[in-house]
């Protein structure tokens, strides 16, 4: 490669994410969105921050932190909000760690981890899931460095429970802690009260799944405040006015409907379970995935024939070619309508 881009950076890994369809023509079942809508409100207040976007938006979020705040229990100093879950992630890899001093992480987790690390040329520590592709616990206990996970996990939607998550933060005192649960609200439990206990505990979470709105680029954090406060330097160094007033307003109108979001959370919960047993009906393995997603091995057809079969028929699913889990697909939880169709074309396919 030629031009100006600088050699070091000539050489980063891409990330490929799921294919994108603007329009209905495919049931979008491979990026994990909410097929629901975002509530009522949230077009609302977007509109009415249309006449203000002459003026700049509140760098500190102030609004949305509090409300934030104010749903969980904690104090706004607490709370840090970015342009998605994915910035304040790369705001604590440069924060937290280089160089010298490197991450570990599962060796099957959330591939922009991996970017991230490329980019501020940080060494990654991958320590495998067990052969059930459940997490080894014990290998992240004393890791001496700092540790990301993705809780539940993906691709796999397995979680680990707080009583573990805590044994990892107590045994790494000098190091952060990184907890990802985008997914945290279809079913597992959340290790947001140990930030009380640990000062070396980060939560990143996103209004992407849950919350209906991908397309916003709203992410929000807990920790101590010390910890907050360490984060918010890289923030106001880097990306001070990253979250918009239009994204602001729509994640703190959100907040005061809370209820409508976690009855789509228990509607996809539902759904998940009719879908996996649909599936092992036919014989498919699936993990007990904890997320809004799915995680299913056909074993009558190579994972990459079925999707491409899928997709003839209008399906989009997500699949990986790492050999662990090259066979199987990622599929996320649509309506259940969405679900019908999908496990009508594959018995169709298997025919």
């Amino acid at each position: 490669m030629g031009g100006y881009l600088m050699q070091k950076h000539r050489a980063l890994p891409a990330y490929v994410p799921g294919e994108h369809a603007e329009d209905d023509s495919f049931i979008r079942l491979n990026t994990n969105e909410s097929p629901y809508p975002p509530s009522p409100s949230v077009a609302a207040a977007v509109a009415r921050e249309v006449g203000q976007l002459s003026y700049y938006n509140d760098p500190d979020c102030t609004a949305l932190r509090a409300a934030l705040a104010g749903l969980y229990g904690v104090q706004p100093e607490n709370v840090a909000v970015g342009n998605g879950s994915d910035e304040l992630l790369a705001f604590a890899f440069y924060a937290f760690a280089d160089a010298d001093h490197p991450i570990a992480l599962p060796d099957i987790t959330y591939g922009y981890y991996d970017l991230f690390a490329a980019v501020y040329g940080i060494p990654l520590r991958r320590i495998p899931l067990k052969d059930d592709f459940t997490v080894d616990v014990d290998a992240f206990c004393g890791a001496g460095c700092m540790i990301v996970l993705t809780n539940p996990n993906a691709p796999t939607g397995y979680a680990i429970s707080v009583d573990q998550i805590e044994r990892i933060v107590r045994s790494n005192p000098q190091s952060v802690v990184l907890v990802d649960e985008a997914y945290i609200d279809f079913g597992a439990e959340s290790c947001l009260p140990l930030i009380g206990k640990y000062d070396n505990l980060l939560i990143v979470r996103t209004y992407s799944k849950s919350r209906s709105m991908a397309g916003a680029r709203i992410g929000y954090c807990f920790g101590c405040a010390d910890l907050i406060a360490q984060l918010e330097v890289i923030r106001n160094a880097l990306n001070l006015y990253s979250v918009s007033r239009m994204a602001q307003a729509a994640g703190e109108a959100a907040v005061a409907e809370n209820d409508y979001y976690m009855d789509n959370c228990r509607r996809i919960m539902d759904t998940r379970r009719m879908t996996t047993d649909a599936l092992r009906e036919m014989g498919f393995e699936v993990l007990e995935s904890l997320g809004n997603f799915i995680f299913a091995r056909c074993p009558q057809m190579a994972g990459a024939q079925l999707a491409a079969a899928l997709r003839q028929r209008g399906i989009l699913v997500r699949r990986w070619d790492a050999p662990r889990i090259s066979e199987y697909l990622r599929i996320t939880i649509g309506t259940r309508e969405q679900m019908e169709t999908m496990l009508e074309a594959i018995s169709a396919i298997l025919v």
